[in-house]
């Protein structure tokens, strides 16, 4: 008798079944982007240079006592001025026309999308830095005050070290035991005491603000008087996942939040195998203020069509540009709450 015919093509019930593919792209994960949001916005004209200038009047000291006899004397009024230089930030990206063509995603639409998110991203991250720790304030030993510990500054803002309650305005080193590890409640309000001593101005709704990284919101959560704060005072937050307003400060929790790397060291009185310098910034009106020339948001540009060093038009160009300055207005309008948190 005949062998009987093996199909050996591989063609099975379960390679017939086709796979469905939603025409859609999985959310990308997005952080919450604040900066911006607390700051003083000042527009730049076009063709009116790189520089933006912020002007303040100064507050008059008391008054004197008015002598009848006489005609008073004038007292001059004293202005002060800040300023920035813009800096432009942009990406530049490209889909070719047999991706846009053939992919089951729209891939233009979700490129466009996803660099709308990047240059906001890249906004917020400039402004951290530019009244934070600033790039080149490591807290390792280049830049350091001191010869036995690195150190930590900011670009204007005071630091606060709460275990102690100690405001420093210039470079602190990072000493063994002289930074806290764990963020608690009490730090906030002695944050917010030297807020008022500064007479910084809280929002219209008579909070201040606050910028917090997560790992700093979860050290906040671990007070034991967390449960108890909430539950009398921010109930409908706590159900949100939210820390609220604690001492007078309400909380966005944002991943692009203050944070500086601390470098491995091991000088006398000081060794540490590194870790994270955590900042967080507390502020009121007024405190530091941003710029867009010509007041415009990012907008993102798709550019297709042949040219010559295209000319069968196989690539599609999404990107965008944006002009931006950031600087701190008044130092004495934030602080920043300082957790070194070891490895």
């Amino acid at each position: 008798m005949a062998d009987l015919y093996t199909d050996s093509s591989g063609a099975t019930i379960t390679t017939m079944i086709g796979n469905y593919y939603d025409h859609v792209f999985l959310e990308r994960l997005m952080a919450n982007l604040v900066y911006q949001k607390f700051a003083v916005k000042k527009s730049l004209p076009q063709n009116e240079g790189d520089i933006v200038v912020w002007h303040q009047l100064k507050n008059p000291g008391a008054g004197y006592t008015l002598d009848e006899t006489g005609t008073p004397g004038t007292s001059a009024m004293s202005t002060r001025k800040v300023s920035a230089t813009q800096v432009w930030k942009a990406d530049l990206r490209n889909v070719t026309t047999r991706v846009a063509a053939t992919a089951v995603n729209p891939v233009v639409k979700e490129t466009a999308d996803a660099l709308g998110y990047g240059a906001a991203l890249t906004v917020d991250n400039f402004i951290s830095d530019a009244i934070g720790f600033g790039s080149a304030a490591s807290t390792g030993i280049t830049n350091a005050s001191s010869t036995k510990f690195p150190s930590a500054f900011t670009q204007g803002f005071p630091l606060f070290e709460a275990n102690r309650a100690s405001t420093f305005w210039a470079a602190i080193g990072l000493q063994n035991g002289f930074f806290s590890t764990i963020a608690t409640i009490a730090h906030i309000r002695k944050a917010v005491t030297e807020l008022k001593k500064l007479d910084a101005m809280p929002y219209e709704d008579g909070n201040y603000r606050g910028i917090v990284h997560p790992t700093v919101s979860d050290h906040i959560r671990q007070d034991s008087n967390f449960a108890t704060w909430m539950a009398y005072t921010n109930r409908s937050a706590m159900e949100r996942g939210r820390l609220g307003v604690i001492e007078r400060v309400l909380f966005e929790e944002s991943s692009q939040a203050m944070t500086v790397a601390v470098l491995s060291s091991t000088y006398s009185g000081y060794v540490s195998g590194g870790g994270s310098l955590y900042g967080t910034l507390i502020c009121g009106k007024g405190a530091y203020g941003v710029t867009k020339l010509r007041g415009q948001d990012t907008k993102v540009n798709i550019v297709t069509g042949a040219d010559k060093s295209d000319p069968l038009d196989q690539r599609t160009y999404i990107g965008y540009k944006i002009a931006v300055a950031a600087k701190i207005l008044n130092p004495s309008a934030g602080i920043v709450v300082t957790w070194l948190t070891e490895s």
